[in-house]
């Protein structure tokens, strides 16, 4: 299995030279893109187009392996659980090494975290947006990036003191290794999630056991968001450390460390709020969880009352809603022929987000019963009522699709994760285009919603073609 493995890095190799060979004939306009510490393909017009293609090749080329490697794990095609989870860990640091080499980006997160991080070093609120007048290498990358002031911090407390950790650690060596140093970081918090979510599993079949550490260290798209740096490869980490507490029977602990995520990401506390809806069943159970995870958000309420006062007096007085590249921009987008332009918007983001609640809420119900599929209703809800996805976002929902890995549903997850990197093709060449915003949308959503009905669910049951354990009780045959 290592060898078909090693197909996952080499494809991100093969996209990495066809990247360098196209950058070539770069245009002049693209010139002071290159010239930044970390080029970052932003509206590069028809250039920006062949520099999306080298990822699509990379992606699309592991994306096949990816696939035959699940299939494979689900057929226990490997000769030891923790051998092909070792192997799964090599492969992915070989990937993101490869994917680290591309000579370009698509993303701009990096730098806003890296000035978050030097903000925090020169006693400047992050949450404040404020101009940036200190004299720093690194203000000016972030500034020709994103403006100044550049745009409020909306991460928790301890992500602005991991940056600035990394970026002071690395503040000699030139904004290029600050950045790359969070952009390690990153990669190393995704070959965690490896092991992390083999452990939290404990009592499923060993074959999703390992189809599950192979999806999500060797998902192609997680494998490239971590390598532009995202901080969240680390929330997932955190989470899933919580989530092995809790497996071990550290209900209140595992739940505590989840919902205390959020001082990363926000999207930790849903985490929190899922594991609770299975424990409904045993209320002392569902007790503990109720009480880590209280326990955890009024500790995240406490530490981030700066953050919460950007939100207040920052955030919602200034910012708007406006979908894009979702469910509720398509939807919008139709409605512009029978309503009102003016209520388009409002009106479609309305019925999509009261599907995506009722999917949702569909989802706690089953989990409440016991069900392992209600986490996977749960995490389409969250999918479809994202107003504007990005690819990076992919590992919130990519983790669940292996609790149930034997329902459609779980294959349609694992696809949406992948088809997610059409979004990085806008941004890379154009916003002005509706026509390829509605194409590129409708490759996001119409594929994955394809496994609903070409999945092949039945493949991947379990020996007995049922479904077994649950996902937060213990091993089958235990309480």
């Amino acid at each position: 299995m290592m060898r078909a493995m090693l197909l996952v890095p080499l494809s991100f190799v093969v996209g990495g030279l066809a990247c360098r060979y196209w950058l070539a004939g770069a245009p002049a306009a693209a010139a002071a893109g290159l010239a930044q510490p970390v080029a970052v393909v932003t509206y590069w017009q028809s250039f920006g187009a062949w520099m999306w293609l080298a990822l699509f090749i990379a992606v699309a080329a592991a994306s096949a392996v990816y696939a035959l490697l699940l299939r494979a794990a689900l057929r226990g095609e490997y000769a030891g659980a923790r051998a092909a989870v070792r192997d799964a860990c090599i492969a992915s640091a070989l990937a993101l090494a490869a994917a680290l080499a591309f000579p370009v980006i698509f993303s701009s997160d990096a730098y806003a975290y890296g000035a978050y991080g030097a903000m925090a070093l020169h006693g400047i609120d992050p949450y404040a947006h404020l101009r940036l007048t200190a004299h720093d290498p690194l203000f000016a990358a972030a500034i020709w990036q994103w403006g100044n002031p550049p745009p409020v911090c909306v991460y928790g407390p301890a992500f602005v003191w991991i940056a600035s950790l990394v970026v002071g650690a690395l503040h000699g060596c030139g904004v290029a290794a600050q950045l790359l140093g969070l952009r390690i970081l990153a990669s190393l918090a995704l070959v965690a999630c490896a092991p992390l979510l083999y452990a939290a599993m404990v009592g499923f079949p060993p074959t999703h056991r390992v189809a599950a550490a192979i999806g999500i260290a060797l998902n192609p798209v997680a494998i490239w968001s971590a390598a532009e740096g995202h901080n969240d490869a680390l929330l997932l980490a955190v989470v899933l450390a919580g989530f092995v507490l809790a497996r071990r029977g550290r209900l209140a602990s595992g739940a505590f460390a989840i919902a205390a995520s959020a001082l990363i990401k926000a999207p930790g506390l849903a985490a929190a709020a899922a594991l609770a809806a299975f424990e409904w069943r045993d209320r002392s159970r569902f007790a503990r969880v109720v009480a880590g995870a209280a326990a955890g958000a009024l500790f995240v309420a406490i530490v981030s009352l700066p953050f919460e006062w950007g939100v207040r007096n920052v955030l919602v007085p200034h910012g708007h809603y406006e979908p894009q590249f979702s469910a509720q921009y398509l939807l919008a987008r139709a409605l512009h022929a029978v309503v009102p332009p003016a209520l388009a918007v409002p009106l479609g983001a309305a019925l999509v987000l009261t599907a995506a609640g009722a999917l949702a809420c569909y989802g706690v119900v089953l989990a409440a019963r016991g069900t392992r599929e209600g986490a996977l209703y749960m995490a389409l809800g969250l999918w479809l009522a994202i107003p504007n996805p990005y690819p990076w976002y992919a590992l919130w929902i990519l983790p669940v699709a292996f609790i149930a890995i034997e329902s459609r549903v779980a294959w349609m997850l694992v696809l949406a994760s992948l088809t997610i990197v059409f979004r990085y093709l806008p941004d890379a060449t154009t916003a002005s285009n509706a026509n390829v915003n509605a194409i590129v949308t409708l490759c996001e959503l119409a594929l994955p919603f394809a496994a609903l009905r070409f999945g092949a669910g039945a493949a991947a049951r379990a020996p007995n073609g049922r479904p077994q354990g649950s996902v937060a009780s213990g091993p089958p045959g235990k309480p």
